[in-house]
């Protein structure tokens, strides 16, 4: 699956403990949990469980072998697994289902790496940010000619049709120009294999992808492809939930600061993202650092 689909509250620590400190329920002995709020809590008494939503076909976020669901996000719900006092189900499904499933209230949460936009943030509410979503390029390693990003001046592009690395385009004409360069030929693909093939092939001199999965390709690659500089303005993914439930968006980012906290998180970025993202802001902003509204 391609990241067509994707493009891709702050609280301190104390506010957070605070209002999850009402209400708190304690967990078996064994286990070291967070309170819940008790108003929470009751909504998940409900139904009996907390529902998240993961995708199917996404690495290095989600993904099966063999029939098992490993990836980022996977690691991070089974941590959090082990801090709640409540038993936590998943669905595995396409993509398509996913936000428009949480909007309904159909799961509780979206347990993958969602874009943060401007669209979306007009019916969803977004933890902080797991990962950066931005476009950045890749090139090919012999290629000498390109060292920065101003490099790209009358180079042949290769993008995603109707995808966000072409949305990526205008941000990068505009630094071009502010280097007194000029965009060049931008070839657009159905898929990002076409692509990187035609870079191979030298049809292309760069492709466009958002930043982690050029990451991993350049990982699983390193002799043929070396990672650019990011071409857009920085863009992030995190979880989300329906719009207003603010006692489960602080649970998230109570749990997600924890991680940061302990230094949890960037082993696992490194893991499975093969980058880490050390200075993410700990709310969740809009393409260019922009705060929701």
């Amino acid at each position: 699956m391609t990241i067509r689909r994707r493009f891709f509250l702050q609280a301190s620590a104390g506010t957070l403990l605070a209002s999850m400190m009402h209400g708190c329920v304690k967990a078996p002995q064994n286990r070291s949990v967070f309170n819940v709020d008790a108003t929470l809590l009751n909504q998940i008494k409900k139904r009996g469980y907390l529902l998240v939503a993961t995708e199917d076909d996404y690495p290095p976020f989600e993904f099966l072998v063999n029939g098992k669901p490993i990836g980022f996000d996977h690691a991070l719900l089974d941590r959090l697994k082990k801090v709640v006092p409540f038993e936590i189900r998943q669905e595995i499904l396409p993509w398509q289902g996913i936000l428009p499933g949480v909007a309904e209230g159909k799961y509780d949460v979206a347990l993958t790496a969602a874009g943060i936009t401007d669209e979306r943030s007009k019916w969803l509410d977004f933890t902080m940010p797991i990962a950066e979503s931005s476009i950045a390029y890749i090139k090919r390693k012999d290629d000498a000619s390109i060292q920065s990003l101003r490099d790209l001046t009358g180079k042949t592009l290769g993008v995603q049709q109707g995808g966000v690395s072409l949305a990526a385009i205008p941000d990068l004409a505009a630094t071009l120009k502010q280097h007194k360069g000029t965009l060049g030929q931008v070839r657009q693909y159905r898929g990002f294999a076409e692509a990187y093939q035609d870079l191979l092939n030298q049809r292309v001199d760069a492709v466009l992808h958002n930043i982690v999965s050029l990451s991993v390709l350049v990982n699983e690659k390193p002799a043929i492809f070396d990672l650019g500089e990011r071409v857009s303005r920085k863009a992030y993914a995190a979880w989300a939930v329906k719009k207003g439930n603010q006692g489960l968006l602080d649970l998230l980012n109570h749990f997600l600061h924890s991680l940061r906290e302990t230094g949890e998180l960037e082993p696992l970025q490194a893991k499975w993202l093969k980058i880490t993202f050390e200075n993410l802001p700990t709310q969740p902003l809009l393409p260019g650092d922009r705060s929701i509204q």
